[in-house]
């Protein structure tokens, strides 16, 4: 013996999954999720500054995301197509000058 409300659930299910076909599907807000996992750490730094014009600092990656190696996320970034640019910040020290990042918000393809 069917129960009705069964029935009727299972009827708007079964409309639902194969029926509406024309439908909206969910649309992601998380910038980059589309490219790495949610709440990895490539997707913060993508999240935050890609398309955004703002720069950013292994350094500060290191204090906002607390990561220990943010250099290896940058390369893994850029090996996935994103246009990562980086320029020098002469602070007077010596040695090599720190880097200054921005992600644009065109991707580059290498081949």
């Amino acid at each position: 013996m069917f129960i009705k409300d069964r029935l009727v659930t299972s009827i708007r299910a079964l409309s639902g999954s194969f029926f509406n076909k024309g439908g909206t599907m969910p649309i992601n807000k998380n910038k980059g999720s589309t490219y790495f996992r949610v709440g990895t750490q490539k997707q913060q730094i993508l999240a935050k500054y890609w398309g955004t014009g703002k720069t950013f600092t292994l350094e500060g990656l290191t204090e906002k995301l607390d990561a220990m190696s943010p250099g290896a996320r940058v390369h893994e970034i850029r090996e996935a197509g994103f246009n990562v640019r980086s320029k020098p910040i002469y602070t007077g020290e010596v040695g090599r000058p720190a880097l200054e990042y921005s992600i644009s918000r065109r991707r580059t393809f290498a081949y």
